[in-house]
């Protein structure tokens, strides 16, 4: 890379390449086209196994969820004013998203600034070939479709003001972009710090608790936005420079291009200061290179945190369990999993209060614990190459596979049970105990089991980057298998719960209080059961597949490494045909498991349960808009139909496995 990105002050810059760069007759290449193909090149050769799966899901959902922002410009609106502030609050909602989604996503996987450090170009350079290159992909795709929402606002308006939305739009695009970089710059820098663990905690539970049950509090919006508010709400948006674009064209159509002209200035000098601000701290960020990251912070207090861990017996159990401990305390990315858990649980719960509906809020500590199996299931890819220190200890199998999941409740249950209930004391709902208590042991039992067990089955390593940005953990291939391992634990959780709830369910439906107590027995039972059994399969695993293991764990997860066998064209055409049918494949697996999830959880399983217990509002489930007496048949129709789109991916994969065996 080193010979690609050559900066104009290098001698002999028409000198000889490095083998494997481009090959040009003149001098040194932009580096925004090199990054650019650089992307292009990675992007098409990644679509294949779990990174498809997810690009293909998420492009489908964004696509979507952009169309209709874009389909917002055809609305009839009683004035030109009010269509002004409705769309500069859609695009107030698309910033904040663009600003948060690096807390979720890790930035760019293709081109993390890692990459970069050893590199001889400058910072302001390198700064502007990564803009470009981030202007490549589905996500930017989707951004400018949501964004021609001013394109279509603009062409109802006049030929004039369609005009200004054109530069409008790009100029909100590079807005987005520009701040999405700097968001995850100054994200990475705070997050070695002990308030940054728990700053980008709270965003990513924020938004991790608006989409499970955000839902419930549009009613509290809807009636902010068209209450005495409004007037005032109305002009906030506007104001904020999230709304320049669409003032701009309001603004051409009453002819006031003092104002539009104001607009659209106004915001290419802000894309200018927020790039500025973003080339000042990616230069920090090269210059520290490999530094120590700010881990002198995370040691603060391990002292008083060791003394908490002399209880821990003296033996080899007692040794893995009080590293486990105190890494849980200690380790930047496993303390961030922790917080993550406990404000997506504790927003989960408190978001739908505020249109009124406090139902949730008692499940706040299964939420917990449901998210902390969830980010928990790469617990052994966390270390990495520390496998091999169990690896050589006769029979440390067992006893490090057991300990660790000792420490994962240890830490976790605690936490999970004191928000139930706190939250279900604080908001009293009598009829939630015996769901909790029924449900709470199962699921973190299932949990304590999972966390091994799937971490040995699909082992994702996260790379240890020192001085590195810590959130950049999920954007290599580990981290797009750790998503995936993380919604497979995840449903499986709450799929442990469901003989334990069906208990509590049959106790209720029949009005029989001793059969709905006694689902408390079976959810401990059950939950007993899962973890002795799933952590007995997780230690044959780690026995009989250890070196394998550590193989990967050290290497990480590579896929289409393997030089491809001479194939004569015959053989070449079946394989391209085998390639083709392999994608095809792959974007309708994505497709399904975005239908399937949507039909299995809200508007299967959540309406469901609504049905039964009739909500304060029916939100986005279609089922609740029906007559009472078909909401039940319908939720349960669309759990039905999401279990047969997974089933059918199932089956796809099986196949596309079957054909690689071939």
């Amino acid at each position: 890379m080193a010979g690609v990105l050559k900066p104009s002050d290098v001698p002999n810059p028409g000198g000889p390449r490095h083998p494997g760069g481009p090959r040009h007759s003149g001098g040194p290449l932009n580096p925004a086209v090199v990054l650019t193909g650089m992307k292009l090149a990675v992007l098409r050769r990644s679509m294949s196994g779990p990174r498809a799966a997810s690009l293909i899901a998420g492009g489908v959902g964004g696509v979507l969820t952009a169309v209709g922002t874009a389909l917002l410009g055809l609305v009839d609106f009683p004035a030109p004013e009010s269509g002004v502030g409705t769309i500069a609050l859609v695009l107030l909602v698309w910033t904040v998203g663009w600003a948060l989604g690096p807390t979720l996503t890790g930035g760019d996987p293709t081109l993390r600034l890692s990459y970069f450090t050893l590199v001889p170009q400058r910072p302001r350079r390198l700064a502007l070939g990564l803009l470009a290159a981030s202007f490549v992909g589905i996500t930017p795709l989707v951004g400018l479709i949501a964004f021609s929402v001013l394109i279509v606002f603009g062409a109802g308006l006049g030929l004039l003001p369609a005009l200004v939305s054109v530069p409008a739009t790009l100029l909100q695009l590079l807005l987005v972009v520009v701040l999405a970089k700097l968001s995850l710059q100054c994200l990475g820098s705070v997050a070695r710090t002990r308030l940054g663990w728990e700053l980008s905690a709270l965003l990513v539970g924020l938004v991790c608790g608006f989409l499970n049950t955000g839902w419930f509090g549009l009613a509290f919006f809807f009636e902010l936005l068209g209450g005495h508010w409004a007037p005032v709400i109305g002009t906030v948006v506007r104001a904020l420079p999230s709304g320049w674009s669409v003032v701009a064209v309001d603004a051409a159509r009453r002819s006031d291009w003092a104002l539009a002209g104001a607009c659209l200035g106004g915001l290419l000098a802000l894309c200018a200061l927020l790039f500025a601000a973003w080339t000042a701290l990616l230069s920090r960020q090269l210059a520290r290179g490999t530094a120590d990251g700010g881990r002198t912070a995370a040691r603060r207090g391990a002292a008083r945190r060791s003394a908490r861990l002399r209880a821990v017996t003296d033996s080899p159990a007692g040794a893995v369990l009080g590293k486990e401990l105190r890494l849980w305390a200690r380790d930047p990315r496993r303390a961030r999993f922790l917080r993550i858990a406990l404000w997506s649980g504790l927003f989960t719960g408190l978001l739908p209060m505020l249109g009124g509906f406090s139902t949730v809020l008692p499940w706040s500590g299964v939420v917990l614990a449901l998210y902390a199996g969830a980010l928990g299931s790469s617990l052994y890819g966390l270390d990495a190459g520390a496998l091999w220190l169990t690896l050589v200890a006769p029979g440390a199998e067992r006893i490090d596979v057991r300990a660790r999941q000792w420490a994962w409740l240890l830490v976790v249950g605690p936490a999970a049970l004191l928000l139930t209930v706190a939250v279900t004391l604080a908001v009293p709902n009598g009829w939630a105990w015996p769901w909790l208590l029924a449900t709470l042991p199962a699921v973190l039992g299932a949990g304590a089991g999972l966390t091994p067990l799937t971490s040995l089955l699909g082992p994702a390593p996260f790379p240890d980057l020192p001085g590195g940005n810590p959130l950049d953990g999920f954007s290599d291939e580990s981290g797009d298998q750790a998503r995936m391992q993380s919604l497979a634990v995840l449903l499986l959780q709450l799929a442990a719960a469901l003989p334990a709830a069906g208990v509590v369910l049959a106790g209720t439906l029949l009005h029989n209080a001793p059969l709905r107590w006694a689902g408390t027995a079976v959810g401990l039972g059950t939950g007993l059961l899962y973890a002795g059994w799933l952590g007995r399969a997780a230690r044959h695993r780690l026995e009989t597949r250890g070196p394998e293991l550590l193989d990967v764990m050290r290497k990480g997860v590579r896929r289409g490494t393997e030089p491809a066998p001479a194939r004569s064209p015959e053989e070449q055409e079946q394989q391209d045909l085998l390639d083709g049918l392999s994608r095809r494949r792959t974007a309708l697996a994505g497709l399904l498991v975005t239908v399937g999830m949507l039909s299995v959880a809200p508007q299967g399983g959540v309406a469901l349960a609504m049905s039964l217990l009739p909500p304060a509002n029916r939100s986005w489930f279609l089922a609740l808009y029906l007559p009472p007496e078909w909401q039940v048949p319908v939720a349960a129709g669309f759990v039905l139909l999401g279990t047969v789109c997974l089933f059918v991916v199932y089956r796809l994969i099986r196949a596309k496995h079957a054909t690689a065996r071939e």
